[in-house]
């Protein structure tokens, strides 16, 4: 079999092995178990790795990722080739990542006359786990000698064919925050003595959505989201404590830096005013992605008549990628991969993918390196 051949066969092993991050010992199996087939000398770092395909002549070199870890849903695709880890699945397309770089690295090795310089193929673990897999392989040295860093992530929400890629921010920084609410519990029947640490929670939760509709620019992109409330142990008793958590996402350090202090002062001062107390905890994740235009502008007319370029906003997700692009020029773009009928969302358990979209990463990978090195 070809590399075309392979790259599905990857996708469907893969798939059916999914692993949370720092755990992928199959998936680790796997991936070293094919590159050393290829003749390649991996260097491993916990589950991930990394190996160089010399091109011909002198050259730049240039890192190409793949993140490889799933996600704790329970699979509920159908599929022939579903997930036999139980509460596991490949519901954002790491395994069509992972067998596009495969693809790519067996195509590289087999066409070593047609790149000059160096291909570092990076297979990366717990992007879905903050703080993430990529500070830990930029610390073990996967940057060192590397020119320029490409990347590419399958989006359900583009047709096959169709590539997003533009300067500038691709992803955003995706935090996340704690607010603990400490009130004074009691009675149901006597709210008079207490200080209901829920209703107090629920008011910070209202409170909070005026952050963006009122103290953040329209231009200026911006999402807070309180994604859980908590507190209260039975119907009759008002409760003393509650928590809410959330994320918070920008592209910018300063509207960042903005909203954190907003949390913080909207939280405190929405609970003193019912006379209890609020401790808010601000917790920075990945930062965003933001893409060099060198590297976009030379990708980008690589992939002249292969895809469909498109240009849109950029998402509000978060992606680790980030780090190296905050040590090397770059640049992430996103792949359409939607499936025929229904569409679901990443990180769904009906998440489906387009296998169409595997050899077409394949070769959007392959233009990556040439752009690169040409």
């Amino acid at each position: 079999m070809d590399w075309r051949e392979h790259v599905v066969s990857h996708r469907r092993t893969l798939h059916q092995i999914p692993e949370l991050g720092f755990e992928e010992t199959k998936t680790h199996e796997y991936l070293l178990q094919q590159l050393r087939e290829m003749g390649l000398h991996p260097i491993v770092r916990n589950t991930g790795m990394w190996a160089d395909i010399e091109g011909t002549g002198q050259g730049k070199t240039v890192l190409l990722r793949a993140d490889i870890d799933g996600l704790p849903l329970q699979e509920e695709t159908g599929l022939p080739f579903s997930s036999r880890h139980a509460g596991i699945m490949h519901a954002c397309g790491h395994d069509g990542h992972m067998a596009i770089l495969l693809a790519t690295a067996q195509r590289l090795v087999s066409h070593r006359s047609d790149f000059r310089g160096r291909v570092r193929v990076l297979f990366q673990p717990a992007e879905e786990k903050p703080p993430g897999g990529a500070v830990p392989m930029i610390e073990a040295g996967v940057l060192d000698g590397v020119d320029e860093v490409l990347g590419l992530h399958l989006w359900s929400e583009y047709p096959v064919g169709v590539v997003q890629l533009s300067v500038g921010p691709a992803m955003a920084n995706a935090d996340e925050f704690i607010i603990r609410v400490k009130g004074r519990g009691g009675h149901g029947s006597a709210p008079e003595s207490t200080k209901d640490a829920v209703l107090i929670a629920a008011q910070i939760v209202v409170n909070l959505q005026t952050i963006v509709s009122r103290r953040i620019g329209a231009f200026d992109p911006a999402v807070v989201t309180c994604g859980t409330i908590e507190g209260g142990a039975n119907f009759n008793i008002i409760a003393e404590e509650s928590r809410i958590t959330g994320t918070v996402r920008t592209f910018s350090e300063d509207t960042q830096e903005k909203i954190a202090e907003e949390i913080r002062h909207i939280s405190q001062t929405t609970a003193r005013l019912y006379g209890a107390v609020a401790e808010v905890e601000y917790l920075k994740g990945y930062p965003a992605v933001i893409n060099h235009a060198e590297s976009v502008a030379r990708w980008s007319e690589g992939l002249k008549g292969l895809v469909e370029m498109r240009q849109s906003n950029p998402s509000m997700g978060g992606e680790d990628f980030a780090y190296y692009l905050h040590h090397r020029p770059g640049a992430f773009l996103f792949l359409g991969c939607a499936p025929e009928g229904e569409i679901f969302p990443h990180h769904s358990p009906h998440f489906l993918l387009n296998e169409k979209a595997l050899p077409v990463g394949v070769e959007v990978l392959w233009r990556g390196v040439q752009s690169v090195s040409s």
